[in-house]
C-alpha cells in the first residue's frame, strides 16, 4: 500500500540566505538531523532515538497508532482466537480463587469412566501455572488467526474444539489411570497440525516451504521436550496433532465441487476415533 506523505520544504529564517534546513517543528532553529523514516529536517529536540537513526515525533506518533491498529485489528479479524484466549484466561483465574475447581474438571480417568463424559473437553479450559498457560495462549496467537482468516471462524472453533477432544480421548484411552490431565495443548497441536497439511500443499512457494520447516523444527523440539519432561502429557499432543492433520486433509479441499461433503465426512471420521477411544477404554477400565 502506497503511503502520502506532504512534501517537505526546508524552511530558512526570516533575511536569512536559505543555505540551511530549519527543523520543521522548530523553524527558527537549524535542523542538523532527518528524520529516518520521513526525512523531515528535525533538530535535535525533535529526535527521538530508534532502532535505526532517529524518528520525528509525528512518525513515532503514527507507528503507535499502528501499534493500537493491529491489537484492535485482532478482534475483527480474529475473534474466535481472542474470545478463546479471553474465555481461558477467565478459568485460569477462576482456578486462583476456587481451588476445587481444577479437580472439578480436569481430564480424571476414574471420573471419565464414571460417566463425566465432559470431563474430555473442559481440560482445554484449564492450566497448571502461568508458565503453561503463557506458552499455550502464545503460540494459539501466533498460529490460530491465520488459520481463521483461512477457513472461518465456525470451520477453525471446530477444529479447536474436536482435536482437543481427540487428544484428551487418546490421553485417556493410553493414559494411566491416575493422571489429572490440565492444558490446551492438545486442541493447540490440532491447530498446528491442519496448520501443516494448509502449508505443505503450498510448499512450492519458497516462503511457504521456509516457514513449514521452521514450524517441523519447533514441532520437533515439543517431541523431544514431551518425552524428556516429567509431566508432560504427550499422548494428549499426539493424538491432537493426528487429529489436526486428519481436519486440514480433509478441509482444505478448495478444488473440489465435492468440499462440503468432504468436509463433513472428515468431522464425523475424526470425532468417531475420539468416541471409539473412549468406549475402548471405558469397557477395558480397570482390567
Amino acid at each position: 500500500m502506497s503511503e502520502t506523505r506532504p512534501e517537505l520544504h526546508d524552511q530558512a529564517p526570516e533575511g536569512g540566505d536559505g543555505g540551511e534546513a530549519r527543523c520543521y517543528g522548530h523553524p527558527g532553529t537549524t535542523a542538523t538531523l532527518r528524520c529516518s523514516r520521513c526525512e523531515r529536517p528535525i533538530c535535535g529536540r525533535c529526535a527521538i532515538p530508534a532502532a535505526v537513526g532517529q524518528h520525528c515525533p509525528e512518525c513515532v506518533a503514527e507507528a503507535r497508532k499502528g501499534q493500537r491498529k493491529v491489537r484492535s485489528a485482532m478482534l475483527v479479524t480474529a475473534p474466535v482466537t481472542v474470545g478463546i484466549i479471553a474465555v481461558t484466561v477467565i478459568f485460569f483465574i477462576a482456578q486462583q480463587l476456587l481451588p476445587g475447581l481444577t479437580r472439578s474438571l480436569a481430564l480424571f480417568p476414574p471420573a471419565i469412566h464414571s460417566g463425566e463424559w465432559y470431563r474430555l473437553f473442559t481440560p482445554m479450559l484449564l492450566h497448571g501455572g502461568i508458565l503453561h498457560i503463557g506458552f499455550n495462549m502464545y503460540a494459539l496467537w501466533i498460529f490460530g488467526p491465520s488459520l481463521e482468516e483461512v477457513f472461518g471462524r465456525l470451520r477453525y472453533l471446530a477444529f479447536y474444539v474436536i482435536t482437543g477432544f481427540v487428544a484428551s480421548a487418546t490421553s485417556y484411552a493410553f493414559g494411566p489411570a491416575n493422571i489429572l490431565g490440565v492444558g490446551a495443548s492438545g486442541a493447540i497441536f490440532g491447530v498446528v497440525g491442519v496448520l501443516v497439511v494448509y502449508l505443505y500443499r503450498r510448499r512450492s512457494q519458497q516462503f511457504v516451504a521456509s516457514y513449514l520447516r521452521q514450524l517441523w523444527f519447533i514441532l520437533a523440539i515439543n517431541l523431544v521436550l514431551g518425552l524428556a519432561v516429567p509431566g508432560i502429557d504427550i499422548r494428549a499432543h499426539l493424538g491432537g496433532f493426528a487429529a489436526g492433520l486428519l481436519m486440514g486433509f480433509g478441509f482444505d479441499k478448495p478444488n473440489l465441487a465435492t468440499k462440503n461433503g468432504l468436509q463433513l465426512l472428515t468431522t464425523v471420521v475424526v470425532v468417531a476415533i475420539g468416541i471409539a477411544l473412549v468406549v475402548w477404554r471405558s469397557a477395558t477400565f480397570g482390567a
